[in-house]
């Protein structure tokens, strides 16, 4: 069986992506590996120069105190979960871009994405941060079903 030793997860406070906390943080005690909680910030949109336009419309804008909060509570939640090993990591840029930045710095070898975005038109037009991630990430990717259509 494959063993992961680092999986990382994004977050950005919403019910979908604290699905994908959950799922992440069960894995995380199942393989008693370290759990990488990453919520992307932006100051202002000056910070999203450089994403796509259907990133900045399809994301909220969540301030540096918000990324904490959402952090705080998703640690809570892994906690919860059985994660024992947690860091958070909170960084400025747009959400896909900052995850894969992250997973590289952490040399997480599994991460964890909700599903959020993937079956809209403007993901299929455009784009989903689950789709850039898994373009992007060098690393294996789970897309979890956090639509609740279970």
């Amino acid at each position: 069986m494959k063993k992961y030793h680092t999986i990382a997860v994004g977050t950005d406070g919403s019910e979908s992506a604290m699905e994908a906390v959950k799922t992440a943080a069960s894995l995380a005690g199942l393989y008693q590996a370290e759990l990488v909680v990453i919520c992307a910030h932006y100051s202002n949109t000056g910070s999203l120069l450089g994403a796509r336009q259907s990133d900045i419309s399809s994301i909220a804008v969540i301030s540096e105190d918000d990324a904490q909060e959402h952090l705080a509570a998703a640690r809570e939640v892994a906690q919860a979960e059985g994660a024992k090993a947690i860091s958070l990591h909170l960084a400025e840029g747009s959400p896909a871009d900052v995850l894969v930045r992250t997973l590289a710095e952490v040399g997480a070898d599994l991460v964890v994405v909700g599903n959020k975005g993937v079956n809209t038109l403007s993901g299929r037009v455009f784009g989903s941060i689950p789709t850039e991630v898994s373009r992007k990430a060098h690393i294996d990717v789970m897309l979890v079903n956090t639509s609740g259509g279970r």
